[in-house]
């Protein structure tokens, strides 16, 4: 039931509007599958088919009748009158408040809002003007469907007014908000800060004190899922107070309503979120079970927690935490169990080698999934969880003793966690730093592991046995190792340009035969961001030169701290810039060029830079990236700076304008990839 409520939401969110009478092929196709197939019997079909046909039904009702009546608003001033649910510093003294309650007095919705940082609290009520955005999606982050999927529709960036109503009255969310503050505060103050933004990464899921590069690692070992509170969070948290009601005799009844509540207050500490929502539906579940003499099931309680959360909010089915909790959950309590069951632990070697099998399948299960929703996988992510979250689980345990005992002042306690923090701080940036640990997938990757899963699937439902589930899973991983490692062949005598930035051509990425070049034309700070985002997608981790052309203090800072984890051979600025003899930048001492007419060359490509100009050729390959008025034919062009009228060319990109010059593949995207040969051949898509 759930996979058929499953299949109905995902179908339903990939169906561009008014196309529902795709739905009467796709049910019959869906029919003819369960019944030659799958040898699904007549109840079984006709009760999928409702299931499907609901959940997609239930999509579009939500869609037509809630999002869109909220997204009607956008671009329009909207006043907004409700009370405060969350508080997130965003950057120096700025906050984003998210505020639901109604629109301009007629629509009921939940609105995020950025402005200065307030004295107030949760429940507070909060009223304020400005003009209403949708999010958007970028290459740095899908702000839209992540927003989305949180049932969080409308943004205001900028306001004209904005009135905060401190609310006195008692509220359980406002206390538990205090305690949670009262706990972070205490863990910064008696430990160091890397040691407690790791400590409160653990307690709230607040990764906001982590250094970026730390939480690379953490994801490139496969345990950054440590730092998402989840299932294993709410399973270490009620078992402790399990064996303390244990200890005081409570009875069945009695038990199960004290974890409830201590469930619930662990949950609205936490945030929310789907992926402890999920756990906390699911442990009731299994709770409940005893109570009425049954015998809890994981698959079943897994599949009526997802369908209650995305009944809610349908557009929950494309949020990654509910699918990589869903999918972590199942591999846990049902894949990994079916196919380890057979073997033996009659001797520790061989308890100790099933332990690694299972961490093992554990990590394959989650992996095509992985590569769907973040493009990468971890290789050492098996032996991580061996040996590494043992020691998580201790310390967050200890932290979590702390935050119970906090008013008494548990000194010793909190500083045991850090050192523990510690102990696994120190291994991953040993181990993530190699490059062996872990692989990024391009977008092509991504379809394949759908097909991987979906290979998996209907292998098992059609034979059901252990040894089909085995051979599919070792044949698709065959498949997609080969298709990954035939990819970067492919692409290994192919040159890769990436013009990137969020208000045009601000940086641009070169790669060859995984060595790669940065040429930054604006010397903003996001600029480094972006050229790490696409190096990372490409497994590079060299670079030639980083090229500084304007703004070069600002950009320097950025390179030096964004790049931290790529090794860089040499980095040039402007002869204008002044650096002291000891100073270095990425960690080497920078060149200096006028940029009067400079030349760099990443293995065959030919790479010409003047005051206005970029010229990268690649044999018979040539992209001209102008910002002043030039007539030269060219292959493609590319503009950055003012308006103008481009040279003569085969592509022309212009990022964020409309396609006024009359050419076929003209691009317009803010972020561009292109794909040449030393013949001429060019291929041009968005990133």
């Amino acid at each position: 039931m759930a996979s058929a409520w499953a299949t109905g939401l995902l179908f339903a969110s990939f169906l561009p509007q008014n196309y529902e009478l795709i739905i009467i092929p796709t049910a019959i196709i869906l029919v003819l599958l369960m019944k030659f197939l799958f040898k699904f019997r007549l109840r079984e079909i006709i009760t999928v088919i409702t299931i499907f046909v609901m959940a997609v039904g239930l999509y579009r009702i939500y869609d037509n009748f809630v999002y869109r009546k909220i997204i009607s608003y956008n671009t329009k001033e909207i006043s907004v009158d409700g009370k405060i649910t969350d508080i997130s510093e965003y950057t120096g003294d700025k906050c984003r408040y998210t505020v639901k309650g109604e629109i301009n007095e007629k629509q009921t919705a939940t609105v995020t809002v950025y402005a200065d940082l307030y004295d107030c609290s949760i429940n507070d009520r909060l009223k304020f003007t400005g003009i209403a955005e949708i999010y958007e999606n970028d290459y740095l982050f899908n702000s839209l469907d992540y927003n989305k999927s949180k049932g969080i529709f409308l943004t205001c960036y900028e306001v004209s007014s904005l009135e905060i109503i401190p609310d006195d009255s008692f509220s359980v969310t406002r206390l538990l908000y205090t305690y949670k503050q009262t706990v972070t505060e205490f863990v910064k103050r008696n430990l160091p800060d890397t040691q407690a933004s790791m400590v409160c990464g653990m307690l709230f899921g607040d990764k906001s004190g982590m250094d970026e590069d730390d939480k690379t690692l953490f994801y490139r070992m496969g345990i950054g899922h440590i730092m998402a509170v989840s299932g294993l969070h709410l399973v270490l948290f009620c078992g402790i107070f399990s064996i303390l009601f244990d200890k005081m005799k409570f009875g069945r009844i009695k038990k199960f309503v004290f974890l409830e509540i201590i469930m619930t207050v662990f949950a609205v500490t936490s945030g929310l979120s789907v992926s402890i929502l999920r756990a906390s539906l699911m442990m009731t579940l299994m709770n409940l079970a005893p109570l009425f003499s049954r015998k809890a099931d994981t698959l079943n309680s897994i599949g009526i927690a997802f369908v209650i959360l995305t009944a809610i909010n349908p557009f929950a089915i494309t949020n990654p935490s509910l699918a990589l909790s869903i999918t972590s959950t199942c591999a846990t309590g049902a894949f990994a169990p079916f196919l380890t069951k057979n073997l033996k632990e009659d001797t520790y070697i061989k308890k100790q080698l099933k332990q690694f099998i299972y961490m093992f399948l554990l990590s394959l299960a989650i992996m095509p999934f992985s590569v769907m929703f973040f493009g990468e996988i971890s290789l050492v992510s098996p032996i991580a969880n061996i040996f590494l979250t043992p020691l998580c689980m201790l310390a967050l345990l200890i932290a979590l003793i702390s935050s119970l005992t906090v008013f008494l002042n548990p000194v010793f306690l909190i500083k045991l966690s850090g050192v523990l923090c510690e102990l696994v701080m120190f291994v991953v940036k040993q181990v993530g730093k190699l490059k062996f640990t872990g692989i990024n997938f391009t977008d092509e990757m991504k379809y394949i592991s759908a097909g991987v899963i979906l290979i998996c699937l209907t292998v098992f439902l059609i034979f059901r046995t252990q040894k089909s589930l085995a051979v599919s899973v070792a044949a698709s991983l065959g498949i997609f190792v080969i298709s990954a490692v035939s990819g970067r062949i492919m692409m290994a005598d192919k040159l890769n340009i990436a013009l990137l930035g969020d208000k045009g051509v601000d940086v641009i990425v070169l790669s060859c035969d995984e060595k790669a070049e940065i040429i930054d034309l604006s010397g903003r700070k996001k600029n480094v961001r972006y050229a790490l985002k696409f190096l990372q997608q490409n497994n590079i981790n060299s670079i030639e030169s980083v090229i500084i052309k304007s703004k070069a203090y600002q950009a320097m800072s950025s390179y030096n701290s964004g790049l931290s984890l790529i090794d860089v051979k040499s980095v040039i600025m402007p002869e204008d810039t002044f650096v002291r003899n000891d100073m270095t930048v990425c960690g080497e001492k920078p060149d200096f060029t006028a940029f009067s007419e400079f030349s760099a060359d990443l293995n065959d490509v030919d790479v010409q830079i003047n005051n206005t100009r970029i010229c990268i050729q690649y044999g018979e390959f040539e992209l001209v990236c102008d910002n002043s008025c030039n007539d030269n034919k060219t292959i493609v062009y590319a503009e950055y700076g003012n308006v103008f009228d481009p040279p003569k060319a085969n592509a022309v990109i212009v990022p964020e304008y409309e396609n006024v010059y009359g050419f076929d593949n003209l691009v317009t995207d803010r972020n561009v990839h292109i794909i040449a040969e030393k013949d001429g051949s060019f291929l041009i898509g968005g990133l």
